[in-house]
């Protein structure tokens, strides 16, 4: 093991010198938090998932709806709908010159999104602890940082305590159990079974790159214990490191372990962390948005952050928690809404996981419909609530009759096509398309007295069980059916079966519910519903100029706050259902709403920007901080306010913003491998430049419309058109259009 070094550090917490959408900090005094904002602070590489609470460390404490520990995807109980298995959780025990320093005068945390890290700076009686936290990525390890400055000479004991698989509901110590334990100079591991969808043999092993001895306090818990002489001048640094390795992939765990063993020593902390720094410099290259809201802006990064800590091997569940957030389990539906984020941001390498993931399980959504397993004979049907198999992991209720999903499993292809142009993708994923059409024509869709309509089924949850002909899962199906024959029109196939489909949408469409002055929910529906918007987000099937359609999404915008929570509980408005209400209203350039909902919706974030299900503590109604959905429609909407496509070759720069947001530069992907990169400064466009990226070509054509606000109008060229208030500009990729 590498000698310590010794490093003179402050005894105060520093904060972080990045720019304010990165590093988010909160503080308190003594051990308490804010009940109200605070959750604890994610790392995840999408593998291994873990939080660190205030005081630098995981405290069997729960927050709102979970309590800190390791969750490692994949890793699951026996029966589907089961919780992934607890990996353990870490405290520490202090102890300066004799005395147990067990009582926090203060403390500050920063989660830095930039790096993925957390940082927290703890002040006790005789000594203030710094840590540094993170999940590397790539490696299926967690990495902790202990700084301890004691506040005079003395000798400073330390303890890192590592407790294996803590109680939940389930009783893990049944199905968990330890088969060895190892002890090795500095280093202490476990070997165990779990008994799960199959049993798991691994290893979790503790190690640090300072003299430490390890000992089992009990079956359950490893302690690294260290002591040594310290000053102000002179803080102890110790490096610890948590390894853990089984055979869910890996035929021999052990061999995996003695190379997390071989990697910590070659690398130690410096380069493992600066390795982990990179990969995520990686993500954030590309994109970038700059609004005068800074509350926004840092709810979108965190966002994007996030999106990212839930990017599995798999797909993109709402959580990866222990008991909670469902548990890692992937929803077709809220799938999209995170796929859509990550690839209007150009983050393609996470968007495309959707549609394979999807893809992958077609067989198993065949043979839900059809027993023999047949395809293009019934479509295929995928579960709601899905395992990494691809089984039906949700619990039985009239939730199970929603259907709609599978036109989101199809608006995450699609729209990951249009942006990345990726037409192998899209060839790979077009049965995906193909059955999911195919199960709604020849399954859920109706001829009654001449018209079409979709037969019974459970829309949104807030209206309860099964309804007639409901508004957004129509349009659903309309979008699913139109979009599957425009790939079959791409990819030269299924000429009859396009026909087909869009005929069948365009009758669908003279059936949507209506009251005769606007569409509305169901036949006859008196509620509000987000549902009323789903014409426009999710699904972009309808003309702004259409009243009924005008009409029902401004009568449930004014009304929101008594339908803006996914279930019959809370009376505000949730952030997803914020993000989504946001992006329903930018297809109208409408320039106060979205700012107005995302604003709003910044006022019940977290401590760190992330969104939760729904957080109205006046109301004590908290549920599912750190919820990706919520991150997904945020960031969408977003950018959808600064750059929004459509099919016909327009990009809409800024329509949504506010008036008074005259400083905005912003670098997004548009339809085609295209990217805009745009400059406003003092409310005047600067610069604009449309370029080909990735699967994207220079010397295509595109219609770029900006509000003429932005625009010095006495610079007019003959080929720019005024329309009202905007402005209509020919531009090329490859070349500046404007500066």
């Amino acid at each position: 093991m590498r000698k310590m070094e010794i490093i003179a550090l402050a005894a105060t917490f520093i904060p972080l010198s990045l720019s304010a959408h990165w590093a988010n900090t909160t503080e308190g005094a003594g051990e308490k938090t804010d009940s109200a904002k605070y959750a604890c602070a994610l790392i995840s590489n999408g593998s291994i998932s873990t939080q660190i609470d205030n005081l630098g460390v995981q405290k069997p404490k729960k927050y709102v709806s979970f309590v800190p520990q390791v969750a490692w995807e994949g890793r699951r109980y026996g029966a589907p709908k089961d919780s992934l298995i607890s990996h353990g959780s870490f405290d520490t025990v202090l102890s300066v010159g004799g005395k147990i320093q067990d009582k926090p005068v203060k403390w500050a945390q920063t989660l830095d999104n930039k790096s993925a890290f957390s940082e927290n700076t703890v002040e006790y009686p005789d000594a203030t602890v710094k840590t540094i936290a993170f999940v590397p990525a790539g490696h299926d390890m967690l990495v902790v940082k202990k700084v301890i400055t004691p506040k005079k000479e003395g000798v400073v004991k330390f303890d890192f305590v590592y407790k294996f698989a803590p109680q939940t509901r389930f009783k893990e110590r049944e199905r968990v159990s330890t088969v060895n334990k190892i002890i090795e100079p500095n280093r202490a591991t476990f070997e165990y079974v779990a008994i799960g969808m199959k049993a798991y043999k691994g290893m979790i092993s503790i190690m640090s790159d300072f003299p430490s001895a390890p000992t089992f306090a009990d079956g359950d818990t490893a302690v690294l214990s260290s002591e040594a002489k310290a000053s102000p001048a002179s803080p102890i640094e110790i490096n610890y490191f948590v390894s853990f390795n089984d055979n869910f992939e890996k035929s021999d765990y052990k061999a995996a372990d003695s190379a997390a063993k071989a990697f910590v020593l070659a690398n130690g902390y410096d380069k493992i962390f600066a390795e982990h720094k990179n990969a995520w410099a990686k993500y954030w290259q590309g994109s970038h948005i700059n609004i005068p809201d800074k509350e926004i802006e840092k709810t979108y990064y965190t966002g994007l952050y996030h999106q990212r800590c839930n990017s599995t091997k798999w797909s993109l569940p709402v959580g990866v928690f222990v008991d909670s957030h469902w548990d890692g389990r992937f929803f077709g539906w809220d799938e999209a809404f995170n796929s859509m984020a990550l690839a209007t941001s150009g983050k393609f390498d996470d968007s495309r996981k959707v549609s394979d993931f999807r893809t992958k399980h077609l067989g198993k959504a065949v043979y839900w419909v059809n027993k023999l397993g047949k395809r293009r004979s019934s479509g295929a049907r995928y579960v709601w609530e899905s395992t990494e198999e691809g089984d039906e992991a949700s619990p039985y209720g009239f939730w199970m009759e929603h259907i709609f999903h599978m036109s989101n499993m199809v608006m995450a292809t699609w729209g990951h096509y249009l942006y990345s142009n990726d037409r192998d993708f899209l060839k790979k994923n077009y049965e995906l398309m193909v059955e999911s059409s195919l199960y709604y024509v020849k399954n859920r869709i109706y001829n009654i007295d001449g018209t079409t309509k979709v037969g019974y089924c459970t829309d949104l949850e807030r209206m309860g069980e099964a309804k007639f002909n409901a508004f957004m899962t129509s349009c659903g199906i309309i979008y699913t059916l139109e979009k599957t024959a425009a790939a079959a029109d791409i990819l030269g196939v299924d000429a009859d079966l396009a026909k087909q489909f869009r005929e069948t949408a365009a009758k669908l469409r003279q059936s949507l519910p209506n009251d005769g002055e606007k569409y509305v929910p169901y036949e006859g529906s008196k509620d509000y519903s987000i549902g009323s918007v789903g014409g426009f987000y999710p699904y972009p099937v309808l003309d702004p100029n259409n009243q009924l359609a005008k009409k029902a999404v401004y009568d449930f915008h004014k009304n929101i706050d008594k339908g803006g929570n996914m279930y019959e509980m809370g009376k505000g408005v949730n952030a997803w259902y914020a993000g989504w209400m946001s992006s329903a209203l930018v297809a109208f350039n409408d320039r106060e709403n979205p700012a107005q909902l995302l604003a709003g919706a910044t006022k019940e974030v977290g401590s760190f920007y992330d969104t939760y299900e729904i957080n109205e503590p006046a109301n004590k109604v908290q549920k599912c901080p750190w919820f990706s959905t919520g991150s997904g429609n945020f960031v969408y909407a977003l950018n959808q306010m600064l750059a929004r496509c459509t099919e016909d070759g327009k990009i809409y720069v800024c329509s949504s913003v506010p008036d008074s947001w005259n400083d905005i530069d912003f670098n997004l992907p548009c339809y085609g491998g295209l990217w805009l990169k745009a400059d406003i400064k003092d409310g005047r466009l600067a610069s604009a430049e449309l370029y080909a990226q990735g699967r994207g070509k220079n010397g295509v054509e595109r219609t770029v419309v900006i509000p003429s606000r932005f625009v010095d109008t006495s610079r007019i060229l003959a080929k720019w058109v005024m329309n009202g208030d905007f402005v209509e500009i020919k531009a090329e990729s490859g070349k500046k259009f404007y500066k």
